[in-house]
């Protein structure tokens, strides 16, 4: 609980940086083994520095008896800075990055074999793939997402905005499956040329197949949902016009 005689100082350090009260009273050792859970570094390894309100110069904090030697000996006030510097040699940092770490990967034979996993457990409940009843809802599906072509009337080269954009328009370039994208094999794609280049690609698909040409970053594939065809100007144009208005 604090007294009166806390002092509200700042503790910082290479992780972490925060607001804390310390007692004058308190030895240099019992404020390392505070300071620990605060900075994560033991109080074995740990060099502290005082650093005054407006001013540059760091105060060691350090004495040969630090279980007998109290803080308060240092010119402790509010808002003073104590810095904690680890003096571990081989700190986390030095290790070696995850991404150079070799990684396992277990063998598909091997993963197909074990009893506990999520595959297993769709597997045992027939869900997903594994449901007999899978084709058929896949089938279905499929229908659907082209009646949904049929009914917004996405054909090329219609004029067309995404949905939820007002700034996305464009011309409707491409409708049909792409084998190489998730999803139901067999379902539509809309490939559309945006007018502007806040698109994904070029007319391409990551596997290097091209559906429609178009300039870098003016393409884009999505579903029908996303795809709404009427009588959008470019946006070019439009803003032509707006400017001249507000000139």
């Amino acid at each position: 609980m604090a007294t009166a005689r806390d002092i509200p100082v700042l503790i910082t350090s290479s992780a972490s940086s925060s607001e804390r009260r310390i007692t004058p009273s308190w030895t240099i050792a019992h404020l390392k083994t505070k300071l620990e859970p605060v900075t994560g570094i033991a109080p074995s390894s740990q060099k502290l520095t005082l650093r005054l309100p407006d001013q540059q110069r760091e105060i060691p904090i350090e004495a040969e008896d630090e279980d007998g030697v109290e803080v308060g000996r240092w010119p402790l006030v509010p808002y003073a800075e104590i810095k904690v510097t680890s003096l571990n040699p081989n700190p986390i940092s030095a290790l070696p990055p995850l991404s150079s770490v070799p990684k396992y990967e277990m063998p598909e034979s091997k993963y197909e074999a074990l009893p506990d996993t999520v595959r297993a457990y769709k597997k045992d409940h027939r869900i997903g793939r594994f449901d007999p009843a899978a084709p058929e809802i896949q089938e279905r599906k499929v229908r659907e997402m082209w009646n949904e072509v049929e009914e917004r009337d996405i054909t090329p080269p219609s004029r067309c905005r995404l949905s939820g954009s007002s700034t996305k328009r464009g011309t409707v370039s491409f409708v049909g499956p792409i084998p190489t994208l998730p999803g139901p094999p067999g379902a539509p794609w809309i490939g559309i040329t945006l007018d502007e280049p806040v698109g994904k690609n070029d007319g391409s698909v990551p596997s290097g197949e091209r559906y429609f040409q178009c300039g870098k970053n003016r393409g884009v594939f999505v579903r029908a949902e996303r795809v709404e065809v009427g009588d959008f100007p470019e946006l070019g144009l439009e803003a032509e016009g707006s400017d001249m208005e507000e000139i």
